[in-house]
């Protein structure tokens, strides 16, 4: 009865003492416990992460400035840019950084370009099980042991028993084919058409979602304006793949530093042909691993040299893409 009356006199209900504070303290420890629980579920990724990449990254900036020498014990005394001005004198440096060019010159367009082409050829293919087929066959050299994939090729490019030599003697009528391996011509095309065999498809998979993700009506529509195939591809289909592009350019411009391609091919006592396969990284690990003292603290600052160029690259990129989404 009293609350009845209380409630036909029109006067307010009087929450208890504390219940405001006690729901609110209920409702942040929920959250509280929610963001912990999330925090717990990534905290293996995050240990993984900072023990094998941030932290190595940023050691790896400081020893950059450092003559740390690993064979001579406690030795790592600061040294602010000297191993950057002896770099800039270094003239085995420089013919290094020059093949890795070359190498990248090479590697880049194909990389892209066979990506491009063999991932339209796919999406042509309206089967769901046969286009899943040739997904896979070309995805296969990227899970490929990237030794087991190099091995396989300094055995197709024997330039006496490989199979690429024999093809061109008996089938092609070429007399003397390269010797690819052997001829310091040949060295860093040979090794870049290797790398791109190992590499493309994951551009191939990275191009085909961009194309799947592509409307069909926009092509249905050029089709009826009287677009070909190849205004289609031009108009629609590079425009609208432009995002992907910037990915895989951007992942590209890793490649400037590549070592492993030379160190399979050629092993860890030489180089090739007078040196034809020293690729720039190869260069930065002979000096820590093999060369002298191992020179860690120079090695680090070369491939932290590398790292800025790719960076700029990657920067690059990024800029002449914004630019032509802005336009």
């Amino acid at each position: 009865m009293r609350g009845v009356a209380g409630n036909l006199s029109g006067a307010p209900e009087r929450t208890p003492s504390g219940g405001v504070w006690q729901a609110a303290r209920r409702g942040w420890r929920s959250r509280w416990g929610m963001a912990m629980l999330g925090y717990l579920f990534i905290l293996p990724a995050m240990a993984l992460y900072l023990t094998f990449s941030a932290y190595p990254l940023v050691r790896g900036v400081m020893i950059a400035f450092s003559d740390y020498r690993f064979l001579i014990p406690n030795h790592q005394p600061f040294n602010g840019i000297n191993n950057f001005v002896e770099m800039w004198n270094d003239r085995v440096f420089w013919e290094s950084f020059r093949r890795s060019l070359h190498y990248t010159v090479i590697y880049t367009p194909l990389n892209v370009g066979l990506g491009l082409l063999i991932a339209l050829l796919i999406s042509k293919i309206r089967h769901p099980l046969e286009s899943a087929v040739y997904r896979v066959i070309a995805y296969l050299p990227v899970v490929l042991p990237i030794a087991v994939a190099l091995l396989l090729w300094k055995q197709l490019l024997h330039p006496q028993f490989g199979y690429i030599n024999y093809f061109l003697r008996e089938y092609m009528g070429i007399a003397r084919p390269p010797a690819w391996l052997a001829d310091p011509y040949w060295v860093v095309p040979t090794m870049a058409v290797a790398a791109v065999w190992k590499h493309v498809g994951q551009n191939i998979l990275l191009f085909l979602i961009g194309l799947y993700n592509i409307n069909t009506e926009y092509y249905e529509a050029a089709a009826i304006d009287g677009a070909g195939q190849w205004r289609q591809f031009t108009d629609i289909t590079l425009p609208l793949l432009r995002p992907t592009f910037t990915i895989v350019l951007v992942l590209t411009a890793g490649v400037l530093g590549t070592a492993e391609e030379s160190l399979i091919l050629f092993g860890v006592t030489q180089a090739g042909p007078e040196n034809a396969g020293m690729l720039v990284g190869r260069y930065a690990y002979e000096i820590a691993f093999f060369v002298g003292e191992r020179r860690w603290g120079y090695a680090a600052a070369i491939n932290l040299a590398m790292g800025l160029v790719s960076m700029m690259l990657a920067a690059i990129v990024f800029r002449l893409a914004r630019g032509e989404r802005m336009e």
